[in-house]
């Protein structure tokens, strides 16, 4: 009997050992299952309010689109608007009564506007799992127990930092929403803003229609040359000669002509408004188009839509072919780097064949007129 109690002494520890670990195994497993369901139900209300957050998200980002447009437009109409002011003080002309004056520098810019919520649109927001496969197979209770508490503590880690990942959706989602009605108020100011550079545009327009009516019938003699610059169609003997090409993929059209009326008086040696025989350029036509087509270099406003308009250049052919006396004849006000390329371009070309008249090379006058559109 004393034997019996003393071995009951001996083993009882690990029989308590024993159903502690098991206790706590089921506890565990337990957990795990809870955690696990907390997991899924954390899953379904994060795919609904990622939902909610990406719908709003897809708005803001439609409107930002349409406040680039509509600062285009903005632009658009604020350069044909300044355009045409410029070309009616240069005919010294009253204007007509304005809607509003404007500074392209007051126009709002779309870009700095959305600042404030730019990275919100940019954030991503990613539900965290924790897998659910727990290899036990043939460990031991007590190995179990510590792949189950490390496996549930893992759950409680992500629920939380999930949990917080909710949070931060929410009021990102509450800041676009806010934002929103602001968005709207600046499309219509580009609206409003574009609306009056137009109907004023529209008035600047008759006036100068009504101006090249008056030109037509009177000039040239009675008129300035700034008239001559602004409408170079209004007499045949002015107008060009078109040839269409491609330039960058773009139907692109080139005018040429190799005569320019010019009053002013220059020493010797004579320069020809006219010659008997055409100064043309090494190759004619074609060659020069290829010419212009592989060295024209638009400028950034062109190539972004925000410019475009024609530039004639006026230059001295010299009897040896020789390019001189390069200028501007009619420009883009809006563009000066239009004007500057141009002006580069021609510098840039080859010798020209020189007109020759009874026979001999003389020095001529040629024009070249470029269009900067895309």
């Amino acid at each position: 009997m004393k034997t019996i109690s003393i071995l009951s002494l001996l083993f009882f520890p690990y029989f308590v050992s024993g159903q502690s670990a098991k206790k706590l195994n089921n506890q565990l497993r337990s957990e795990l299952i809870t955690e696990q369901q907390k997991q899924e139900d954390a899953i379904t209300v994060f795919k609904k309010k990622r939902a909610d957050f990406d719908s709003v998200k897809l708005l803001a980002n439609g409107k930002i689109d349409l406040l680039k447009k509509g600062e285009k437009r903005v632009l658009d109409c604020f350069f044909t608007f300044s355009a045409l002011i410029y070309q009616l003080k240069e005919l010294h002309a009253e204007l007509p009564p304005l809607i509003r004056s404007f500074n392209s520098d007051k126009v709002p810019v779309q870009r700095e506007f959305v600042e404030p919520i730019k990275n919100t649109l940019e954030t991503v927001f990613v539900f965290e799992k924790v897998s659910d496969k727990v290899e036990l197979g043939d460990l031991s209770r007590k190995e179990q127990n510590k792949l189950l508490s490390r496996k549930v503590d893992e759950y409680k880690r992500y629920t939380l930092s999930n949990s917080i990942r909710l949070g931060e959706m929410k009021d990102s989602k509450e800041r676009i929403s806010a934002f929103l009605p602001r968005m709207d108020s600046l499309l219509h100011v580009y609206e409003l803003l574009a609306n009056d550079m137009t109907s004023d545009s529209w008035k600047m327009q008759d006036k100068l229609k009504q101006l090249e009516v008056e030109f037509r019938k009177k000039g040239p003699k009675n008129f300035t040359e700034a008239y001559f610059r602004i409408f170079p169609e209004v007499f045949p003997g002015f107008l060009p000669v078109g040839k269409e090409l491609e330039l960058n993929g773009v139907p692109e059209r080139i005018e040429f002509e190799e005569t320019y009326p010019i009053t002013e008086k220059r020493s010797e040696p004579e320069i020809y408004d006219w010659t008997e025989e055409a100064t043309v350029f090494l190759g004619g036509k074609d060659e020069m188009n290829r010419f212009i087509t592989k060295n024209l270099r638009y400028p950034e406003s062109v190539m972004q839509g925000i410019v475009s308009g024609k530039v004639v250049v006026k230059f001295i052919v010299s009897g040896k072919g020789e390019i001189s006396d390069v200028e501007v004849l009619k420009g883009i006000p809006a563009c000066p780097e239009c004007n500057e390329e141009a002006i580069r371009l021609v510098k840039s070309m080859p010798n020209w064949i020189p007109g020759k008249q009874n026979g001999k090379k003389v020095s001529s006058y040629v024009r070249l007129l470029l269009k900067f559109e895309l």
